[in-house]
């Protein structure tokens, strides 16, 4: 067996193998080339001795022995020669124990030839002796350069194969052994580093997985490898990051079972946490309801109607802020026109209200106004907004802007009381600045403008008396005296007024006097005339409509939303559940106390704010 057939023989088993195959240098008939003198004693003649010479016979023993082991020497390596070309016929028939046999014998004559090591790691490798395999290799390594990088490939995936056996034996300990050198070899191998990222998961060493997965990740986009971050995403908790991975899977490979299936668990369940989010909001244990919604956000983010659902609960709660942030991602996610879409913007806007009255009740007024501002700009047609930020502007001072946020509201709702009762609070302001600035024609004017709008409040009559008494119009001041007592007998700046108007003369006679008589039966008229409700400033009955947010189907969502449009959807208005105006109201006849409240004229809405300071709305 030459050469050539030797090399052509490895050439076929290495690639079969898997691995490549470079011209190796396996002849034995090198052997006999490398002979030097030393080849005459191949004939067959006797020997005769040599002439003895007159030098010293010690050199001459010297060198006869270095022939002999010269000799020896190349006997050793033909026949290690013939012994491998013997072992390499036998390899053609796949007796590859006696070819081992053959190498092993080839080896203790002549151990310093890599490619029998080679040929015996071959041998090895087939027999399924794979230390053995790899000691020949790191062998055969050790010896030789000239081959080095196609034996290093061999090596590499013999240690990969070994590994992959050691797995399937559940050794993980050694299989992740076996491939670590593999990658010794060849790091840059996308298969061995897969594998290696199997043997770490099998050993539960999850974080260093997750790692090696994300650094591949950044190099290859292969969907088996989204799918294996997706579930070491799941095993830690982060729901969110395993939904994106997987659809990121799918995006790769739409017929990928495994991402499917991962997307079929995260969607059931996610509504089985909103189911028991329902259950929870229905039984009033709202901070339950969020923890499990949330649950179902984090596991699917792409359904809008999660979204929305956590931020009723939110804005139920008080928790405005978050409650926005909600809203505002629940927009992203769906169309203008779509019903969802039109659900999260009411949502919106009213918590932009909510949170106004809020900050308004602790004296926020600025930035009450800024988040009304933020809810008119996405509903323009709600008279409660332009009401509740009309209230703020008036608390600071801007009666003006209050004015108009009050005629917009009205112009909404013609006939709204509660509107037109906060108009007439402006115009009584404007009158109490300009008596103030003791400009009594123009306070006058601005006292029967108020009148006008709500004519049923003792203490616009008696700031209207005063600015006529100080202009000394008093028959005109007796007569607005005597409308307000016939609405409060009991105001105090009546009482002092009267002392004026009326010298050496009690409240009773004043009012059954016969010429006070034609003026309160006109104000008894007035007030049989009009509905006694009217009195009160109460929380606007404007009621938004509002679908369900999810499946229409579901009775206990249904149920729930039914009591939360019942409950909260109503637009909150500032001045909600506060006593009659004619009850308490400023006192202009206190020059020194109307310089003193200037910017808050209403004594009894700054003690029901107070009051609200300490027990905030709900």
């Amino acid at each position: 067996m030459d050469e050539l057939e030797i090399n052509d023989y490895l050439r076929r088993a290495l690639e079969s193998a898997g691995g490549q195959f470079s011209e190796l240098s396996v002849s034995y008939h090198d052997q006999e080339e490398e002979a030097d003198d030393g080849t005459a004693f191949l004939t067959d003649r006797p020997l005769t001795p040599k002439a003895e010479s007159n030098e010293p016979n010690e050199p001459v023993q010297v060198q006869n022995r270095d022939s002999v082991e010269n000799r020896l020497k190349q006997i050793k390596s033909q026949k290690a020669a013939r012994l491998v070309g013997e072992a390499c016929e036998v390899m053609k028939v796949n007796n590859f124990l006696e070819a081992h046999a053959k190498l092993s014998k080839a080896i203790k004559m002549r151990d310093d030839n890599a490619n029998y090591y080679m040929l015996r790691g071959e041998c090895c490798l087939q027999l399924c002796e794979f230390k053995e395999s790899i000691i020949n290799y790191n062998h055969a390594l050790y010896l030789t350069l000239e081959s080095g990088n196609e034996w290093e490939e061999r090596l590499a995936y013999i240690h990969y194969l070994y590994s992959q056996i050691l797995y399937d034996e559940h050794n993980y300990d050694g299989a992740l052994e076996h491939i670590n050198f593999a990658l010794h070899f060849r790091a840059e191998r996308f298969s061995y580093q897969c594998r290696k990222i199997a043997y770490l998961y099998a050993l539960k060493q999850h974080k260093t997985c997750l790692e090696l997965v994300e650094n591949l990740l950044k190099n290859y986009e292969e969907a088996e490898l989204y799918v294996l971050r997706a579930r070491l995403n799941k095993l830690f908790g982060h729901i969110t990051k395993c939904f994106y991975d997987v659809h990121k899977a799918l995006e790769l490979d739409a017929s990928n079972l495994q991402a499917a299936k991962i997307v079929e668990e995260l969607n059931k369940s996610a509504e089985e946490c909103r189911s028991v989010a329902v259950n929870q909001a229905l039984s009033g244990n709202l901070a339950e309801a969020i923890n499990k919604i949330t649950v179902s956000i984090d596991t699917n983010p792409t359904v809008a109607e999660y979204t929305v659902f956590r931020g009723t609960l939110l804005r139920q709660q008080g928790q405005y802020d978050e409650a926005i942030d909600d809203f505002m991602k629940a927009l992203t996610k769906k169309t203008e026109d779509s019903k969802t879409y039109q659900d999260a913007l009411r949502q919106l806007v009213l918590t932009y209200n909510d949170f106004a009255v809020e900050c308004y009740t602790k004296g926020y007024f600025e930035e009450a106004i800024s988040l009304l501002d933020q809810a008119i700009k996405r509903e323009r047609n709600e008279k409660g907004f332009y009401m509740n930020r009309g209230d703020s502007f008036r608390m600071i001072g801007y009666l003006s802007f209050a004015l108009a946020d009050y005629q917009q509201a009205l112009e909404l709702d013609p006939h709204d009381w509660v509107i037109i009762s906060r108009i007439s609070l402006v115009h009584h302001q404007y009158g109490i600045k300009e008596y103030t600035n003791k400009r009594y024609a123009d306070a006058e004017k601005c006292f029967t403008t108020a009148i006008t709008c709500n004519a049923k409040i003792a203490q616009y009559y008696i700031s209207r008396a005063w600015s006529r008494f100080m202009q000394k119009h008093l028959p005109a001041s007796r007569a607005d005296l005597l409308r307000a007592m016939y609405l409060d007998s009991s105001i105090e700046e009546g009482v002092m007024l009267a002392a004026r108007l009326y010298p050496n003369q009690n409240i009773d006679s004043i009012l059954s006097a016969k010429s006070s008589q034609k003026i309160l039966n006109q104000m008894k008229e007035l007030v049989a005339g009009e509905s006694s409700t009217q009195d009160q400033v109460v929380l606007s009955s404007n009621t938004l409509a509002h679908e369900p947010l999810a499946d229409e189907n579901i009775a206990q969502y249904s149920t729930w939303m039914e009591k939360y449009k019942a409950n909260n959807n109503d637009v909150r208005v500032m001045l909600e559940n506060r006593p009659s105006l004619r009850q308490k109201v400023p006192k202009i006849i206190s020059h020194q106390k109307v310089n003193q409240q200037q910017n808050t004229t209403c004594a009894w809405m700054k003690k029901y704010f107070d009051s609200k300071s300490a027990n905030p709305v709900s």
